[in-house]
């Protein structure tokens, strides 16, 4: 297994983030505005996409911040896809903060590209200082398989 190959795909997956940054264009089965709180809830058959990105999910929850609004934050939960490229990321629950560039993939975390993967438990990103971290809980292993193309 060679670390380079390893960080290629937390590079990629790094990417993948950054597309937040043009417009998101959202469906869903069912909307639910809350003006007061500035949140929108997507429901059922969610899917998010833009011309870098695809999400999919059965909620999508968008926060709003109070003065510019920007989206502060975006949860995705129960069955997470994101697929960009040749990358496909899925877990039970995403959350993303635009503004300080990080996501966090929680439950059944599985990053596949070409034939490498990573499974674990949580996947954290810190995209503007370009780490991650990735843990199993204490009966699971973090698992990857790299090949080197």
């Amino acid at each position: 297994m060679s670390k380079k190959s390893f960080y290629i795909i937390i590079i990629n997956l790094l990417l993948i983030i950054n597309s937040y940054s043009n417009e998101l264009k959202v469906t869903s089965e069912n909307l639910e505005v809350d003006r007061e709180n500035r949140i929108s809830v997507f429901l059922g058959d969610v899917y998010a996409y833009n011309e870098d990105i695809k999400i999919w999910s059965d909620k999508l929850i968008v926060k709003f911040d109070n003065e510019e609004n920007e989206i502060e934050e975006l949860n995705a939960e129960n069955s997470v896809k994101i697929i960009k490229e040749e990358i496909t990321a899925t877990g039970d629950i995403g959350v993303y903060y635009p503004k300080s560039e990080k996501l966090n993939l929680l439950g059944n975390v599985e990053v596949i590209e070409k034939n490498n993967y990573v499974k674990c438990d949580e996947l954290y990103l810190d995209i503007k200082n370009s780490t991650s971290i990735m843990r199993s809980n204490s009966s699971k292993r973090v698992e990857a398989y790299i090949i080197n193309n």
